[in-house]
């Protein structure tokens, strides 16, 4: 039994590697989403396949796959026409990163796009909605992770189900 280990292993350690290379596994459709909750102000950072995004993930050949880019890049610079907070905690909005950062081998692309919201009525902070599924049909989930003062959370968004509690 012990020596059917060192083979698995040696099968596995490269896509553990590539994960490792790449910050996480790169899944189509899938994307991951860190909050940190701090008095009054709260920060995301997602990272997002391009591809579920735009639909390509090697640079833009036509007027087209431009033209997506450019869309994307406009909606990206508000983040709240994709991270929408209740009401109530008046937070407002603010671009700290939007970068697409590619593998060496130029196959892969992720957005990564890191967001600070400011909040008058921190208290009030109860829950985020995630708008991208409207958006992008490519997207199926956003696995989300969250550390405040009330702990740390782990959840998955989707389409159907894109509110994310905070509290």
């Amino acid at each position: 039994m012990r020596y059917l280990l060192i083979p698995i292993a040696l099968i596995l350690s490269p896509m553990v590697m590539a994960q490792q290379k790449h910050g996480h596994a790169h899944e189509h459709g899938k994307g991951n989403l860190e909050i940190t909750l701090d008095k009054s102000r709260m920060v995301g950072k997602l990272k997002i396949p391009l591809e579920a995004l735009v639909g390509f993930e090697r640079l833009p050949k036509t007027e087209v796959e431009n033209n997506a880019i450019n869309d994307l890049n406009q909606k990206l610079a508000n983040p709240a026409t994709f991270f929408v907070m209740n009401k109530e905690a008046e937070c407002s909005p603010k671009v700290l990163e939007n970068t697409i950062v590619r593998d060496t081998a130029g196959k892969h692309a992720d957005l990564h796009y890191l967001f600070d919201l400011n909040c008058s009525k921190p208290a009030n902070l109860k829950q985020m909605s995630i708008t991208l599924f409207a958006s992008y049909k490519r997207l199926k989930e956003i696995k989300v992770e969250s550390v405040g003062p009330a702990g740390q959370k782990s959840t998955t968004a989707k389409p159907q189900s894109n509110i994310i509690l905070l509290n």
